[in-house]
């Protein structure tokens, strides 16, 4: 626990030395220090041979941007360290959630997951090197350590009504939730955000926090990586259009879209409709083989500041191959994906979640959601088939007393689709998390 002593000790040493106030306290020699201190520990959980029921692990992070070096230039850098609290049983017999930590047995990893050129003027904006990439296809939730990505962006809004991307991704670093991704959610069907092991889920598996070229992660071959566009536009009032197009060189060309409308109904109460549509085809040398994957999805939601309420749907084609979504980079823009379900990349699901949120007293949150896939005909756990829908219920109370602390519960019960009467597949799994950020 060496570098997390040393890390939070170093945190601790900056927030002294800085004002209660929030514009004051992030200021530091004319740049700005952001970090944060987060943990998480799971309370309880089924006994099975599939769910987590015992970690504990933190997130420590320092970030440091400096001023405008010149003519809108900037550079930027954040630390992060993962590991286990000390809480974790490792040799007690329960299953361990591998989805905390990036090293075997939650020993503590620091990666410098961000270090940046930034550039910044009235119409243009360019950013090259590592960073977190928040693109439909690059977002996904992540528990602890995030992933990054080692990437070259220019942005620019020069055009009236118009906002317009162009990425290329060359690398990227696996987060703690990865190993999550590939085996819990994902159940090795390729389609949670990894579409390969971890190193600590197999000894021919990736090695988390650290950078590796973006067609090793998905095939164990390097390519010429990901290059992305996008087109924005917003000339039409309270509506958005979002287009992307990911071609991932000798793997894959994905296009997704989404469209937002507001209404407002009365004061305070909006009505928001969205659609999203995700296509992902072969290309170059087919490193994946045959794909041929489409999904459509609707969402409707309708709230004030105090309580919201929405209903989402989603559905996946049916093709003889290739009809599931193969999705290594990190990947979740579905309307249906709940914690530990994603089930709408796999191969003809109809998917459907229904939640809302309501506002109990200032600062305090009760969030609660249900979904229910129907049965894929995707191949999981290498043999499984699909026995029956898939469902999730997730209960979430969040306290935030102030912008620095968070405090959160939830209960997450699911029945995964390849669940049998001998081998059993559901979670009813609770966890705490706090965090601290200045």
């Amino acid at each position: 626990m060496k570098k997390l002593s040393l890390l939070i000790a170093a945190l601790l040493a900056v927030v002294s030395l800085q004002s209660a106030e929030v514009n004051e306290s992030s200021q530091l020699f004319g740049g700005v220090v952001s970090g944060k201190l987060k943990a998480m520990h799971i309370l309880t959980d089924k006994t099975n041979s599939f769910t987590p029921e015992d970690g504990s692990g933190y997130l420590a992070t320092l970030k440091y941007v400096t001023p405008e070096l010149v003519n809108g230039l900037k550079l930027g850098a954040g630390l992060y360290v993962n590991g286990d609290t000390g809480l974790t049983g490792w040799d007690d017999n329960k299953k361990n959630a591998l989805g905390m930590f990036v090293d075997e047995q939650g020993k503590d990893k620091a990666l410098l997951g961000e270090a940046y050129l930034e550039y910044n003027s009235d119409k243009f904006n360019a950013k090259i090197g590592r960073q977190i990439l928040n693109t439909p296809l690059t977002t996904i939730q992540w528990s602890l350590m995030p992933n990054f990505y080692e990437a070259a962006v220019l942005s620019t809004e020069a055009v009236d009504d118009f906002s317009f991307t162009l990425a290329h991704i060359n690398r990227m670093s696996y987060g703690s939730r990865s190993a999550t991704d590939w085996g819990l959610i994902g159940e090795r069907t390729k389609t949670a955000g990894a579409a390969r092991p971890m190193s600590t889920q197999s000894l021919t598996g990736i090695e988390q926090a650290n950078f590796i070229d973006v067609g090793d992660a998905a095939v164990g071959v390097n390519t010429d990586g990901i290059t992305a566009f996008n087109m924005k536009f917003n000339g039409i009032e309270n509506m958005t259009l979002n287009v992307w197009d990911y071609y991932a060189y000798d793997i894959a060309n994905m296009i997704y879209l989404d469209t937002e409308y507001k209404l407002s109904i009365e004061k305070g109460m909006k009505l928001t409709l969205g659609a999203q549509y995700l296509n992902q085809t072969n290309i170059g040398d087919d490193l994946v083989g045959e794909l041929n994957y489409n999904m459509w999805g609707a969402k409707a939601k309708f709230g004030n500041k105090k309580y919201s309420t929405y209903i989402a749907y989603n559905k996946s084609n049916d093709n003889d191959t290739g009809g599931a979504f193969i999705n290594p980079w990190g990947a979740d823009p579905a309307y249906t994906s709940s914690l530990f379900s994603r089930n709408a990349y796999r191969q003809d699901v109809t998917a459907y979640k229904i939640g809302g949120y309501v506002t109990i007293i200032e600062g305090l949150k009760l969030m609660a959601s249900y979904a229910d896939y129907g049965k894929s005909k995707t191949i999981g756990w290498t043999t499984a088939t699909a026995t029956d829908d898939a469902t999730e219920t997730d209960i979430i109370l969040i306290y935030k007393p102030n912008k620095a602390w968070m405090f959160k519960i939830f209960n997450a019960i699911r029945t995964s689709e390849y669940n049998t009467d001998a081998v059993e597949r559901k979670m009813n799994h609770v966890r705490a998390i706090a965090s601290f950020t200045f």
